[in-house]
């Protein structure tokens, strides 16, 4: 069955790729050893039906979901085991042809973003969203297509908040915003609305409640996401949304204490971007909105439990100061000012 299912790999392989003989002859042995790993995996296992081969080659997604959906016959069950089988097959193209495997990638994704596909195969599901997030995080996938992939990943983390497994949420959400920081430089709106959409899915509490690290790790990369000068020209309300969302969010005491010095990172940032002249003049109240949050932090006693020092490093954001490096906040290359009385007032707030 090994050697069957090399053929038609390397038959397929071929086909849509133009590679010589030679080089397919180099890759079976690799293929093989890569099914002795994948043993148990059924679907894996088992050829690509003729109709779905013949969409993968053309490198089309929508003649790929449209094979599926006539394959499958309107069974969600056999759509999700389709979608699985093409996701695996869009992973092997990766480092000859990484714009196919995003396109035939975003198909299986979609195939999966069905509610019946998600409840009748659940499994499957999450194996079509962790492979597509194996997929959208590779630097052969951001450097070819940046935005499809960014696309991809925002697909892939919706259908992962949709199964309702906080684990496999954070954990997609957490893979899709690393990808969108390293996309940052070359496709900025696309890595913010990618931010955007993971800081909004850890927000869900049971994400933050079985998933407290990754939650921190998410919007902590956000973060330092909506700092930059070029994500807040971009977007600059979107920026605003990220910078109160996130600091909501690490001052939820599960998530604080997961990594205080990393909480007390994010409400540097997010108070930097809230504050800077490019997202005030867009939004006029993300200041205050974001000020509030960092008040409220400051005064809630378990987070001060956690952390001693808590209202003191939040003191220090307010008054211009990131308390972790020491250094002035510095927002489009100025440091922040704020009114001395509003510091005093901090000072003056229950700890």
């Amino acid at each position: 069955m090994g050697r069957f299912h090399s053929a038609i790999t390397v038959a397929l392989l071929s086909a849509g790729l133009g590679l010589s003989s030679v080089a397919l002859a180099q890759q079976a042995p690799q293929g093989n050893r890569g099914q002795q790993g994948q043993q148990g995996q059924s679907q894996a296992a088992q050829p690509l039906p003729p109709a779905l081969q013949a969409a993968l080659q053309s490198g089309n997604p929508q003649a790929v979901g449209q094979a599926i959906a006539t394959l499958s016959g309107g069974n969600p069950q056999r759509a999700a085991a389709l979608a699985e089988q093409t996701v695996k097959a869009a992973e092997q193209l990766l480092n000859t042809n990484p714009q196919a495997a995003v396109q035939i990638a975003a198909a299986a994704v979609e195939t999966v973003r069905n509610t019946s596909v998600q409840q009748s195969a659940p499994q499957q599901t999450e194996s079509v969203v962790t492979t597509a997030a194996r997929i959208f995080v590779t630097p052969q996938a951001q450097r070819v297509v940046p935005e499809a992939a960014a696309q991809l990943a925002v697909a892939a983390v919706q259908v992962a908040a949709a199964t309702g497994n906080p684990t496999l949420t954070a954990s997609v959400a957490n893979q899709a915003v690393t990808a969108a920081e390293r996309i940052l430089t070359v496709a900025p709106a696309a890595a913010v609305q990618i931010a955007a959409v993971a800081v909004q899915t850890v927000k869900d509490q049971p994400v933050q409640q079985n998933a407290p690290q990754q939650t921190m790790q998410v919007v902590t990369t956000a973060a330092r996401i909506i700092v930059q000068p070029e994500a807040q020209r971009i977007a600059p309300q979107i920026v605003a949304t990220i910078a109160a969302t996130s600091v909501q969010i690490v001052s939820n005491p599960v998530v604080y204490q997961a990594a205080p010095t990393a909480a007390v990172s994010v409400m540097a940032n997010a108070y930097s971007a809230a504050t800077s002249q490019t997202v005030t003049a867009a939004v006029p109240t993300a200041a205050a909105t974001v000020r509030s949050e960092l008040v409220q932090a400051s005064q809630t006693q378990s987070l001060t439990q956690a952390n001693p020092t808590n209202p003191a490093a939040i003191n220090s954001i307010l008054a211009g100061t990131n308390p972790v490096t020491g250094q002035p906040l510095v927002v489009n290359n100025q440091a922040v000012q704020q009114p001395i009385s509003e510091n005093r007032n901090l000072n003056a707030s229950p700890s």
